[in-house]
């Protein structure tokens, strides 16, 4: 009895405390919110809404004001909201608001210039909902236009939405806007950024011309995002001055600026766009790039053995150019320390690579990581181990060092002239997902040790000199007859010709070094060497 009383007890102080330690709420607040919730359907029944009631002990996704009772902060996002957002909504009667995300929903209206009545807005983010039309060209402070509204907003994201026409003046005179995101509508123009901003990103919009002067004028700029626009003419040297992050991939852009001395550049990107000329050597005074992207261009030059001095190098990527010349030279050593990604590919490097070419990479490629670079949500790449140097004009024996990158999980060696045997340290490559050394003049057996790659999703060997039995692993075994077409003698699954043992024992008994055992694939090679096509125009697979 006593202890029925005494738990009764606890749970009725528990209860007091809790009453008493939930936020006061003002009525009308809870009226605006109730009559917020009813000016949309729901298109789903696991919305956060769905625990607002006048009675309701809890509002998920609201927080009130301990204070005053007032809202604060509205956090709706990808809450099933369905249907406008109109100028007389009770949304603008919640005047103490100051963080809203109305983000993921399916909200279809202009946008109201009625946003300007929440004077103590800080943070605004309405991504991936349907609004459409221009901005309006002034946002209202309680029936008052043309005013300074909006003084608190630091961060502003309306990506993923139907916006277009030309980016409002008022949205740049926010005086404590720091991070802005306009990104995947159809803007076509935008006036003088505020000198407070440092995350501007606004890609895959309309936006075209030479790009604006006034990007300069922000001094602390971080970031900047204009990629997948249809911009022209020189990128501004101011620009190379103070940027983290300079992403202009997918324009039309021309030329670099000769000058880089930014020694807190990470990012530079300007891939498919028409920029000629060479490498801007000054690049290596930018200490602390991790990430280069220049493919899809038209930049003529030889290999820029000067960035081995970046210490932080971590993504070197310069396909589909001009580039032109050896990848290696005895009186500058490549040693990359941090490298994970390289894509040579579709250029016009040739020579030939040392067996220890790769001894001084292989403490980058060990390990997986993850490089992302700034706000709001600028997720550029998963950085993993990845080598392509396919369509390219090297020749000699694939170096023996590449078994010592045991993270690698991506090699394409394919339409060059490598010569003499796979090398068997590809064994080493416990990670390794996609193996293409296609159409190149390799020789002798596939290494047996291959088919204990239990990750290798992605194999092409056709067009070689290749000779002897499939190795059997499953990996193998998945793959189809193209993979191993064009060969001079292989044989086993995938491919319709079997092994018979008296072929498979010929093959194994006669050591690789033999001379005699080479003479068949020599008379042959003149038969075969029609089939190489060395291409320099491969469609691009990489997507940032």
């Amino acid at each position: 009895m006593t202890l029925h009383v005494f738990s009764c007890l606890f749970a009725l102080i528990f209860l007091v405390n809790t009453l008493v330690s939930l936020p006061s709420r003002r009525l009308e607040q809870v009226e605006s919110l109730l009559s917020f919730k009813n000016e949309f359907l729901l298109s789903c029944n696991k919305s956060v809404t769905n625990s607002w009631n006048r009675d309701a002990i809890a509002f998920d996704g609201v927080l009130f004001d301990k204070d005053t009772g007032g809202v604060t902060e509205l956090k709706l996002r990808g809450a099933c909201l369905s249907g406008t957002l109109d100028a007389n909504s009770s949304l603008f009667k919640l005047y103490q608001l100051r963080y809203l995300d109305l983000s993921r929903n399916n909200i279809s209206s202009s946008l109201p210039a009625e946003f300007g009545r929440l004077a103590d807005l800080e943070f605004l983010d309405l991504h991936q909902n349907r609004f459409t039309g221009e901005l309006p060209s002034s946002m209202s402070n309680l029936g008052l236009a043309n005013t300074t509204v909006l003084t608190k907003l630091h961060f502003l994201d309306i990506s993923n939405n139907k916006f277009q026409g030309k980016v409002s003046e008022w949205l740049w005179n926010l005086p404590s806007l720091t991070a802005t995101n306009l990104s995947h509508n159809s803007f076509d123009s935008f006036p003088n950024i505020s000198p407070t901003v440092k995350y501007l990103v606004a890609s895959n919009n309309n936006f075209t011309g030479e790009i604006p002067l006034s990007l300069c004028n922000p001094r602390n700029l971080l970031v900047l995002e204009l990629s997948n626009n249809s911009l022209t003419g020189a990128v501004p040297r101011c620009l190379s001055e103070s940027i983290t992050v300079l992403n202009l991939r997918r324009n039309n852009l021309t030329s670099l600026p000769d000058t880089f001395s930014n020694s807190s550049l990470k990012m530079l990107d300007v891939g498919h766009n028409q920029i000629s000329g060479k490498l801007p050597r000054s690049l290596e005074h930018c200490k602390g790039l991790e990430f280069v992207d220049v493919e899809s261009n038209r930049v003529d030059d030889t290999f820029p053995f000067w960035l081995k001095d970046l210490p932080n190098l971590t993504a070197l990527i310069l396909g589909s150019n001009r580039f032109y010349g050896p990848i290696y030279s005895p009186q500058y050593p490549l040693t990359f320390s941090k490298l994970r990604i390289i894509d040579i590919s579709r250029n016009m490097f040739d020579g030939s690579l040392p067996p220890n070419y790769f001894v001084n990479w292989s403490a980058a490629i060990s390990s997986s990581s993850r490089l992302e670079y700034g706000r709001p949500r600028v997720k550029l790449l998963n950085t993993y181990g990845s080598i392509d140097f396919s369509g390219n004009r090297f020749g000699g024996e694939i170096p023996e060092s590449i078994g010592l990158l045991k993270s690698l999980l991506a090699l394409n060696l394919s339409n060059n002239g490598f010569t003499g045997h796979i090398p068997s340290s590809l064994a080493n490559l416990t990670e390794l997902e996609s193996l293409d050394i296609s159409r190149n003049q390799l020789s002798g057996t596939i290494p047996q040790e291959l088919g204990k790659l239990s990750f290798l999703s992605y194999i092409n060997m056709s067009f070689n000199k290749l000779t002897g039995e499939i190795p059997q692993g499953t990996q193998f075994q998945t793959q189809n007859e193209s993979a191993f077409e064009g060969n001079i003698d292989l044989c086993g699954f995938p491919l319709q010709k079997s092994c018979s043992m008296a072929n498979v024992s010929s093959h194994a008994s006669k050591p690789m070094h033999n001379l005699n055992s080479r003479k068949p694939l020599l008379l042959f090679s003149f038969l075969i060497v029609f089939h190489f096509v060395l291409s320099f125009s491969f469609p691009l697979s990489t997507s940032l």
